[in-house]
């Protein structure tokens, strides 16, 4: 333990303090100091050995003495706790950097999730001069930094119409949360033009693109036609919107040359719409894959719970008013989602309540 030959004395006192590091040696010689003025019972002590090898030692010594009698020895005993102590020195030092990336994910996190209320859209108050009512649910996955790049919009056209729209960017934290704002004020702007759903879908495509290799994104991109009472919609790989009518829910077609691909996979993709003929009271749920997806399973399976879910949920009927509509679908997200979701999950409901609205 010392580095000493078996032939060789045990060193003294003062022969140990020799062998030790300057402030391991003070550390010793005021110890044996206040023990020898009885200011000390126990002597213990880690020391830092030098010579003749590099080590650490546990000292614990007490004094020897009569009854009455002042200290006329030390009684001590070594142990070479090296490896003890750098065990513990690397799990302090794991523990202090575990902490300082539990600290900067929590930053990021915080950050995140800011950026995200800053930019969570409202929904406007002319919804409901043209016929709309609408409700959303987001809820983020639980772990720290995990918020997601589900995004939606709605939003009255000069033209009369409704932009109704739902996606998902690829990833968590700050990177889809820009892709995710990116990609709704794109799709708030090119609206404005006119064009087709189709053309709409097909300018975000680049939109995503040109961002980078990893900037994917799934969405539903749908025009409601107030006049017509026609919804007309896009699927860029996003899973397929639901109709509830009549107490009975079902997925909608997709659209004839079926869904398209993510958003920002190949610039060439053309999207074709969908055309779906809405009902006074017809519901339509646009939601993002978290709400439905499920470690093991597949989207077959995962679609068709869900599409029961929303029939169960339905079965009474869905009061009218906006805030029934908003309660009807948080409470199929509890059902759907737990503590332990794998991704966040969000929903997008609208109904249509009225046909006497013409648009522009």
């Amino acid at each position: 333990m010392l580095g000493l030959e078996p032939s060789d004395p045990l060193p003294d006192l003062l022969e140990l303090g020799r062998m030790l590091a300057p402030d391991s040696r003070r550390a010793l010689y005021q110890a044996v100091h206040d023990a020898l003025l009885r200011e000390r019972e126990i002597v213990d002590l880690e020391l830092r050995m030098t010579s003749p090898h590099e080590r650490i030692l546990r000292f614990i010594a007490e004094p020897v003495r009569p009854r009455l009698g002042p200290v006329w020895t030390m009684r001590a005993v070594c142990r070479d706790v090296t490896s003890d102590v750098r065990s513990r020195t690397l799990a302090e030092q794991a523990m202090q950097e575990a902490r300082a990336q539990r600290e900067r994910a929590d930053a990021v996190a915080d950050v995140a999730e800011r950026l995200r209320d800053a930019i969570v859209p409202r929904f406007p108050a002319e919804l409901g001069r043209h016929g709309v009512e609408a409700a959303a649910v987001y809820r983020p996955e639980g772990r720290a930094a995990r918020v997601g790049g589900d995004w939606y919009k709605t939003r009255v056209l000069p033209s009369g119409q409704v932009l109704i729209a739902l996606g998902d960017a690829r990833g968590h934290g700050l990177d889809a949360i820009t892709l995710m704002a990116k990609l709704r004020y794109a799709l708030a702007g090119l609206a404005f033009t006119g064009e087709a759903v189709e053309r709409l879908t097909g300018w975000l495509n680049l939109v995503a693109c040109d961002d980078g290799e990893e900037s994917t994104a799934t969405a539903i991109v749908a025009r409601y036609h107030p006049d017509r009472a026609l919804l007309r919609w896009t699927c860029a790989g996003h899973p397929l919107p639901i109709l509830i009518r009549d107490r009975e829910a079902r997925l909608l077609d997709p659209p004839p040359s079926g869904p398209g691909m993510p958003l920002g996979v190949w610039t060439e993709e053309a999207y074709t719409a969908a055309e779906t003929l809405l009902h006074p009271g017809d519901v339509v749920l646009l939601y993002s894959d978290g709400l439905i997806e499920r470690r093991g399973s597949d989207l077959d399976r995962d679609s068709s719970r869900l599409v029961r879910a929303v029939h169960d949920s339905a079965r009474d009927g869905i009061p009218p008013g906006g805030e029934a509509l908003d309660a009807y679908i948080r409470r199929l997200v509890d059902r759907l989602t737990g503590p332990h979701m794998q991704d966040d999950a969000t929903i997008l409901a609208f109904r249509l309540v009225g046909r006497d609205v013409v648009g522009g």
